[in-house]
């Protein structure tokens, strides 16, 4: 039954998204057929995971906020559609695990390494809690970026060549924030190349 819906979903969202929206999809060759993956993209609007998600071949995962899920209905649509909680603010254990889980199986994970939404056209610091669970999960990572959500102009995402950021044990902090401000940087250059192709 799940997933049905997420296949119901997908096709609506990816409706809306080629034909009112006209969306230009570009580097989906890049994601992975199969293994972990974590997509990390910049984060400007609530539409963000559903349009990622038609963009891509494969189910994603994302964390949502908690308070989401205290709607039955919402939270119900939300399962259904791949996400599961997490309390922002604190170092939620027990999302942590969930992710960890859904890479563990071999799945794909959205990530928004900003940890909250920015106005279009700028990036926030990014939180190295995401490259943590991308190297506990023995995941790759796949930068993404999307563009023209809010403003004038056609909405753009484009999706990176796949980062190999395996290490060995267990990650410092100063290693967890220069992974992720490198992939801030990756971002960051195909948020130029979207601007380009829009």
């Amino acid at each position: 039954m799940s997933d049905f819906i997420y296949a119901l979903g997908k096709i609506l969202v990816k409706i809306y998204s080629r034909v009112i929206l006209r969306t230009r999809i570009i580097g989906v060759e890049n994601i992975p057929a199969e293994g972990p993956v974590v997509i990390m993209s910049n984060h400007i609007s609530l539409l963000d995971p559903p349009l990622i998600g038609a963009a891509i071949p494969r189910k994603i995962h994302y964390m949502a906020k908690e308070e989401l899920f205290q709607n039955p209905l919402i939270g119900w649509v939300l399962r259904r559609m791949g996400a599961f909680p997490v309390k922002r603010g604190s170092g939620d254990t027990r999302a942590f695990k969930q992710s960890l889980k859904i890479l563990r199986s071999g799945g794909v994970l959205g990530v928004f390494p900003e940890g909250t939404r920015y106005p279009e056209g700028k990036l926030g610091p990014p939180h190295g809690g995401s490259t943590a669970i991308a190297v506990r999960g023995g995941a790759r990572i796949v930068p993404a970026a999307i563009k023209n959500i809010k403003t004038r102009g056609r909405p753009v995402i484009i999706f990176g060549e796949p980062l190999d950021i395996s290490r060995e044990g267990k990650l410092s902090r100063e290693e967890r924030s220069e992974i992720a401000e490198n992939i801030m940087a990756e971002i960051a250059k195909l948020l130029k190349t979207a601007e380009e192709q829009s």
